[in-house]
């Protein structure tokens, strides 16, 4: 039984690292997409500059004078994303309201992630009342997902939800062998 135990804890805490690695990427993710939107909605003037011997539009920040500071712009290449740099056309990557709203509900279903697998990884058992409610809130964070990404996030929350009830009724059972013993 201590195995199995330590198996759990062991790749929880596996999961974990791979989770709060996950997080910190989206929350840089999420701050360029909240600003890119931001900047937009603001509908700064625009100024064209050449870079790579082709003219592109980048929001104006600041001009005094012949000083000018543009705002950084993420731009969408054929090897990847850049900042500055366009290889395949300079089409500027922009970011809409939906895109910042899923990564929001994205960093908070991560952010109930880790704190399941931090559960299970600190844990004795996995079959105890706090690990359960930590799969309750997981499920309930990726059904609130749901509403925002359409149907993967139904099913994530329907699979959490029975991993819910597996781990419910384990605990009963756990509850009843501790009891009796």
């Amino acid at each position: 039984m201590e195995k199995h135990t330590e198996d759990i804890r062991h790749f929880s805490k596996v999961i974990y690292i791979l989770l709060e690695i996950a997080f910190v990427a989206f929350i840089v993710a999420g701050a360029v997409e909240a600003v890119s939107w931001f900047m937009s909605v603001l509908a700064l003037h625009t100024d064209t500059i050449m870079v790579g011997g082709k003219n592109i539009e980048v929001p104006l920040l600041l001009k005094a004078g012949d000083f000018k500071i543009y705002m950084p712009v993420f731009i969408m290449g054929e090897v990847g994303v850049g900042v500055g740099v366009d290889l395949s056309g300079f089409g500027v990557l922009k970011f809409s309201f939906g895109d910042v709203l899923r990564t929001a509900f994205t960093i908070v279903v991560l952010a109930y992630a880790k704190s399941t697998f931090r559960t299970l990884r600190d844990s004795g058992s996995p079959f105890r009342k706090d690990v359960v409610r930590s799969f309750k809130r997981l499920a309930i964070a990726l059904l609130a997902v749901g509403f925002v990404t359409g149907v993967v996030g139904f099913l994530a929350a329907g699979i959490v939800w029975v991993l819910c009830l597996i781990f419910d009724y384990g605990a009963a059972l756990q509850n009843e062998s501790d009891t009796t013993l």
